[in-house]
């Protein structure tokens, strides 16, 4: 995982167009979210939610 600079990606789990982040499985996280997920706890209101997403990389994955 290496941090890239792109203009212009949408992220995967709060699927906005956001400049910075991540690529993990060719999928783009934000730097904002990567953040949130890191420090989320499992009693935090968006856990399921980015649980869900980041589920999307099994898929994507198996499809290739």
């Amino acid at each position: 995982m290496k941090m890239t600079r792109q203009y212009g990606e949408t992220c995967m789990v709060c699927e906005e167009n956001k400049n910075q982040g991540l690529h993990i499985l060719h999928q783009f996280i934000c730097q904002e979210c990567e953040q949130k997920i890191l420090t989320a706890k499992t009693n935090d209101d968006y856990y399921k939610h980015y649980l869900s997403q980041l589920r999307k990389l099994k898929l994507v994955n198996a499809s290739s």
